[in-house]
């Protein structure tokens, strides 16, 4: 018997896994550097660190944004708006990013709140999310909408 049918018999019976996969685009493959580890989306903007970001759809139709930002750089900046889905929300604390001292959305450690009145958007979908800051500029993302249950039972 020749080698190829010696593989082929060896693959046909599960006995040998064939090595034919591999990626051509190397070790910096887009789909080997993707590194989001949770339901949340991350983005940077310069120094300002926008982390575990999404969006809580409540069963009035209402919705929250979950997640932080982090300011690394010695200049201070502030979050002035947030736009969820496309409409505003109601933002609620000071939203000033001192370097290292995160301000927080939800949560125990909650230090702001965004909230639009009506999301209209269902839980499993994305939605656009825009950050402004006052120095900053505007950051865009896709966030996850997730529903008002299990961890995220305790979101009014």
């Amino acid at each position: 018997m020749n080698l190829r049918a010696t593989a082929l018999l060896l693959t046909s019976l599960g006995l040998v896994t064939p090595a034919l996969t591999g990626c051509a685009a190397g070790g910096s493959a887009e789909t080997r550097n993707i590194r989001q580890v949770t339901d949340g989306v991350e983005k940077d903007l310069e120094a300002i660190k926008v982390r575990n970001i999404k969006v809580v759809a409540l069963p009035d139709g209402s919705a929250n944004l979950v997640g932080f930002l982090v300011n690394h750089s010695d200049t201070p900046d502030q979050l002035v708006n947030v736009t969820l889905n496309n409409q505003t929300a109601l933002l609620q604390g000071d939203g000033i990013l001192l370097r290292n001292r995160p301000v927080i959305f939800e949560g125990d450690s909650a230090t702001a709140k965004a909230k639009v009145a009506l999301l209209d958007a269902k839980p499993g979908y994305r939605v656009p999310v825009a950050l402004y800051f006052a120095n900053g500029g505007k950051l865009e993302l896709d966030a996850l909408v997730v529903e008002n249950t299990g961890i995220y039972s305790s979101i009014l």
